[in-house]
């Protein structure tokens, strides 16, 4: 990222509410877990708690690797 899209993102970032900035803090932080987690029924765990946040903000995303997805999503 540079310098100025990182500048956009804070600026949009710091124009939420602090709900919100706790959300995508939260959120990121298990979505980093869950990349590193090997065991199957922690992944399914944090799953679904990512899965919470994604429905409380009517989020779609797909979770896996990126090898795995469609061509051109």
């Amino acid at each position: 990222m540079n310098n100025t899209e990182q500048q956009l993102f804070l600026q949009f970032y710091n124009s939420l509410a602090p709900e919100v900035q706790r959300d995508i803090k939260h959120y990121l932080f298990v979505y980093d877990m869950y990349l590193d987690e090997r065991d199957p029924k922690a992944q399914g765990t944090l799953l679904m708690e990512m899965h919470m946040l994604e429905r409380k903000y009517n989020l779609e995303v797909t979770h896996g690797n990126k090898n795995n997805q469609c061509e051109g999503a």
